[in-house]
């Protein structure tokens, strides 16, 4: 007997159609964005994964950087309070 067929539910479809463009930079990751740095932080200041914050290998990789640029500047804790 054969192995069955994958399904494949999400064909031709992007999960972020916005970011489909070939002009699309993305967000500009600074250690200086304090705001924008935050909503990628968890409550006890942990850096979300790439799946739940939805960000590819490139920008995950920026706001790593950024985060502990910022941590080490005193703009963002090392812990949750």
């Amino acid at each position: 007997m054969g192995k069955k067929p994958r399904k494949t539910t999400r064909r031709g479809r992007s999960r972020f159609p916005e970011r489909a463009g070939k002009d699309w930079v993305g967000p500009l990751v600074d250690y200086k964005e304090i705001e924008l740095l935050r909503k990628f932080l968890s409550s006890s200041s942990k850096l979300m994964s790439r799946k739940r914050a939805g960000t590819n290998a490139q920008e995950q990789n920026d706001l790593k950087a950024a985060v502990k640029h910022a941590r080490f500047m005193a703009l963002l804790p090392y812990s949750g309070s």
